[in-house]
């Protein structure tokens, strides 16, 4: 099984020891994400990303600035599988957009205005310092 199937394992089965019903993973094109229905009847959709050791990986293309909705019902939970217990971070869609988006500025400002290497590159790394906020924040999805 891959990281991220395992990560995703792992957040399902966090939700439904969290009290959420309904639980399904889906996809959109070749994005899995997970629905289900928090113990307050409110909907959410979580794509997930996971990682054993380093950084979490994803792509400048979800890095998208935009008004931070801390009430949306789309999440993304980060899981550190490299720790007992496992840890998860879990961000505001709109957040972590802005984060990337911000993170992926401020890199390119640092150099020229271009990639270090490769400038058609979307490569994106996310460390826990970025979401260490985010730590455990379940209560946002109506745990």
């Amino acid at each position: 099984m891959t990281t991220a199937a395992l990560g995703q394992l792992a957040v399902v089965q966090k939700l439904k020891s969290l009290g959420a019903s309904n639980v399904v993973v889906q996809k959109e094109g070749n994005k899995p994400f997970i629905t289900f229905i928090a113990p307050n009847g409110k909907t959410h959709k979580v794509m997930t990303r996971a990682k054993t050791a380093g950084t979490w990986q994803t792509s400048t293309r979800y890095g998208i600035e935009s008004v931070v909705d801390n009430n949306g019902s789309e999440f993304w939970v980060f899981i550190d599988l490299g720790r007992e217990p496992n840890a998860f971070y879990i961000t505001p869609l709109s957040w972590i957009r802005n984060d990337i988006h911000q993170a992926h500025l401020d890199y390119l400002d640092k150099h020229g205005g271009h990639r270090a290497q490769n400038d058609e590159s979307t490569h994106h790394a996310i460390s826990v310092k970025r979401i260490a906020g985010w730590k455990d924040n379940w209560e946002q999805m109506g745990f």
